[in-house]
């Protein structure tokens, strides 16, 4: 069976609980999760609690030919907007999207979605403040997470263990899921 890959990457000012909890969650359930930074610099990334993260890598450095099961971000609207405004984070979803892999976004995040017109007209959720900057090009959903085929978004802080496990089961089957999370005492 081949190895279930996905690819998380950070900018400064990203929200420390939605970038650890599902990383977290994915390790434990056999994924391998590889962290890059959007920067152009390898030194750890600042996030918006002031917790530093080392990345694996850079997002520049990765191949174009480099496919991962699933590509997802943290939020934190600085990093939010750092995606935004990142041509290679808007070429690297689009590459994964046309292929049909997953690809995923919490909180200030779907943000970026949206600049890069990545799946418009599918059903979306974010942090509830910003879903004005989804400029009513999404069909917007106030549920924890929200799964629109090969798309997965959620809202924020408070959902970031539900997101994780939903990456989880995404990826590897419920069975995967449903034991990793009893080994973490989560019910959902």
């Amino acid at each position: 069976m081949a190895e279930t890959k996905a690819l998380v990457l950070i900018a400064p000012g990203f929200e420390e609980v939605e970038f650890t909890t599902p990383v977290d969650i994915l390790r434990r359930g056999g994924v391998n999760v590889k962290i890059a930074s959007i920067l152009d610099d390898p030194s750890p990334v600042k996030g918006r609690n002031d917790i530093l993260i080392s990345p694996e890598c850079l997002l520049s450095e990765i191949p174009e030919s480099d496919l991962f099961d699933l590509v997802f971000v943290p939020g934190g609207l600085a990093a939010a907007e750092a995606f935004a405004d990142s041509k290679l984070f808007g070429e690297l979803y689009t590459r994964h999207n046309d292929q049909n892999k997953l690809i995923a976004a919490i909180c200030a995040s779907p943000i970026a979605l949206n600049q890069h017109k990545i799946n418009r007209g599918r059903r979306i959720t974010c942090y509830p403040a910003l879903a004005i900057r989804l400029d009513g090009n999404y069909k917007y959903s106030s549920d924890p997470v929200v799964v629109d085929g090969n798309m997965i978004t959620s809202r924020g802080p408070g959902t970031a263990f539900a997101y994780g496990m939903t990456l989880l089961e995404q990826l590897k089957g419920k069975e995967v899921r449903d034991r990793v999370a009893k080994d973490m005492l989560y019910s959902s």
